[in-house]
């Protein structure tokens, strides 16, 4: 568990599913760089470098989400965490959630990761792209629902 999220969690509860970014966040970026590699070799190494330097951001940003990005399911509350100089933390108690579902491409479904959509009554909703094993969080989130359901 990452320091910044225990603060939020007490002491009775219990985490159940910690989910995180997948590595494919880094395969736009990894384009960019292939690219750039190829200008440089068969055009202008200038022009290349360019490229290079300008997919610096993409690189950044792919690897800011890659690190930061975190969703947790404690017996209690759902928890999102996303971003490093303007952190945004989302909860949601266990009794407000409403809905919950996937949102997986064909290239999500062979490489491990979907979009995660936790649909709170009046309070908002969590949403989170490219979460590793995001099925997993799901199954673990209505059997918890379901749980809490049937005190």
């Amino acid at each position: 568990m990452i320091e910044t999220l225990k603060p939020l969690i007490k002491e009775d509860e219990k985490v159940l599913n910690h989910s995180r970014v997948h590595w494919i966040v880094y395969a736009g970026p990894a384009v960019y760089v292939f690219i750039s590699l190829l200008v440089a070799v068969f055009f202008h190494w200038a022009v290349g470098a360019a490229i290079l330097f300008m997919a610096l951001y993409p690189i950044y940003n792919a690897y800011i989400s890659y690190e930061m990005t975190h969703l947790v399911l404690t017996d209690q509350k759902v928890i999102a965490q996303v971003g490093f100089l303007t952190r945004d933390i989302t909860q949601m108690k266990l009794d407000r959630i409403e809905n919950a579902y996937l949102e997986q491409p064909i290239i999500g479904r062979h490489f491990g990761y979907s979009t995660v959509v936790v649909s709170g009554i009046g309070s908002g909703q969590i949403a989170l792209g490219g979460i590793i094993n995001g099925d997993k969080f799901i199954k673990t989130l209505e059997a918890e629902l379901e749980k809490k359901e049937n005190k």
